[in-house]
C-alpha cells in the first residue's frame, strides 16, 4: 500500500498529542519505520518535517558530517552553526561530540572560517559596533559568527562582561529585541517562513522558543509592529492561536493537563501552553494550583526532597541516558526532584555529580 507524505506527517502530529512528547520508532503502529526511511530519508527528516523536536540520540555522527559536507558541495562554503541549529533544532548534537563547532567542521574535512584570536581588543569593539548600526541592535548569539563575529564567550573572555554590558560600558545602547530594519512585509514572509518549516501556525512559546536558538524574530517583534501577535497572524494570512483555541472546554483542559503530567511526571504552565492551552485558558480554569489539586498533583513540595531523593534522581537520569548528566539533559526529561533543589543541597552539580559516583561505583 502507498502512503502520501502528508498521511505520514499528520499521523505523527496525532501520535504527538496523544503521547504528549515527541513520538519515538517504538510508538509507530498504524504506518511502519521503513514507510518514513523512505519517504523522507530517516525518521528524524519525517520528524523535523512535521515540526517536532527531533530524538537527537538516533543522529550518528556520519548524519552530521554527511550534511555537512553535502552543504559544503551544494553551496560552495561552509554551514553556519545557526544553520545547523535551524535545521536540527539542538546544538548539542554538535558540541557533546567534537566541543566546538569550528571542530565540527574539521571532523567534517571542510573549510573553518579564520580565527579571531589575532584581533585585539579595539578591533572587537568597533566590529561589534559596526554590526549593531547595521542591525539596529545587539546581535543575537548565532549571528555573531555570521557577521564575522568573535564568539559572545570570546568577549566576556577578554573583557570579563558580555558584549551587550561592554557596548553599555561604552554609551552605545540598541534596541536589544526591536529590529529597527525590518519593514512589515518582511516579518510577514519571514512569519511565513517559519510556518513552513514547523508545518503549523506557531504559538507565541514556540517562535520565541525558535527566535533564541536561531536568528528569526521573537513574539516580541511581532507585537511591536503589528499590536498583537493575533493581528500578525491575521496580516500573514494564519488563523489566530485564539480562534483555533477557544473551544476548549474545562474538561478538554483536565484532560491535555492529565496527559502531560503522566508523560513528563510533572505540570506546570509552560508545558500547558506548549501542548495548546493559553495563559487565560489556565487562568478561567482557576490557575495551575487548582490544575494540580484536581489530578491530585503536589503543589509547592520541592522542600520535602532530601539528599537521597536528589541521589535517585541523578541516578534515575543516568540509567536513561547511560552517562553522567548534565543539567541541560536532567532538564530536558524533567526528572525529580528539580536540578535547583540538587544543587540547593550539594551546592553545586558537580558536588552532586561526586556523590552519585559513590553509589554506583562509577569509573571513568
Amino acid at each position: 500500500m502507498r502512503y502520501s507524505d502528508e498521511e505520514l506527517i499528520r499521523y505523527l502530529k496525532e501520535l504527538y498529542t496523544e503521547l504528549g512528547r515527541t513520538p519515538r520508532k517504538r510508538d509507530l503502529k498504524k504506518y511502519s519505520y521503513d514507510a518514513y526511511r523512505k519517504h523522507f530519508g530517516s525518521f528524524n527528516n519525517a520528524l523535523i518535517k512535521a515540526g517536532l523536536s527531533v530524538n537527537r540520540r538516533f543522529y550518528s555522527d556520519a548524519d552530521i558530517l554527511g550534511w555537512i559536507q553535502n552543504f559544503y558541495k551544494t553551496n560552495g562554503r561552509s554551514p553556519y552553526e545557526s544553520e545547523f541549529i535551524k535545521l536540527f533544532g539542538d546544538f548539542t548534537l554538535f558540541t557533546r561530540r567534537w566541543g566546538t563547532w569550528s571542530n565540527t567542521l574539521k571532523a567534517a574535512k571542510v573549510p573553518v572560517r579564520a580565527s579571531f584570536k589575532s584581533l585585539s581588543d579595539d578591533e572587537m569593539l568597533d566590529r561589534l559596533i559596526e554590526v549593531c548600526k547595521t542591525l539596529g541592535r545587539v546581535p543575537k548569539r548565532l549571528e555573531f559568527s555570521k557577521y564575522g563575529l568573535p564568539s559572545p564567550t570570546t568577549y566576556i573572555e577578554h573583557f570579563g562582561m558580555s558584549a551587550a554590558n561592554l557596548l553599555k560600558k561604552h554609551g552605545y545602547i540598541f534596541i536589544y529585541s526591536f529590529r529597527k530594519n525590518m519593514s512589515e512585509q518582511q516579518l510577514i514572509d519571514e512569519l511565513k517562513e517559519i510556518v513552513r518549516l514547523l508545518g503549523h501556525v506557531p504559538s507565541i512559546s514556540e517562535i520565541d522558543r525558535l527566535a533564541k536558538n536561531s536568528i528569526y524574530s521573537s513574539s516580541f517583534i511581532y507585537r511591536k509592529f503589528f499590536g498583537s501577535w493575533n493581528n500578525a497572524l491575521k496580516k500573514a494570512g494564519f488563523e489566530p492561536n485564539s480562534e483555533a483555541l477557544k473551544g476548549l472546554s474545562d474538561e478538554e483542559i483536565m484532560n491535555i493537563a492529565k496527559k502531560i503530567y503522566e508523560a513528563y511526571g510533572t505540570l506546570n504552565a509552560k508545558l500547558m501552553v506548549k501542548h495548546g492551552v493559553t495563559k487565560s485558558q489556565i487562568e478561567r480554569h482557576g490557575g495551575m494550583i487548582r490544575l494540580k489539586k484536581a489530578l491530585n498533583i503536589p503543589c509547592n513540595d520541592r522542600t520535602k526532597y532530601t539528599k537521597d531523593d536528589c541521589i535517585n534522581g541523578l541516578n534515575e537520569a543516568y540509567q536513561y541516558f547511560g552517562h553522567l548528566p548534565s543539567i541541560n539533559e536532567y532538564n530536558s526529561r524533567h526528572f525529580k526532584p528539580s536540578y535547583k533543589t540538587i544543587i540547593k543541597h550539594f551546592k553545586t552539580w558537580k558536588n552532586a555529580l561526586e556523590e552519585l559516583k559513590k553509589i554506583i561505583n562509577f569509573s571513568s
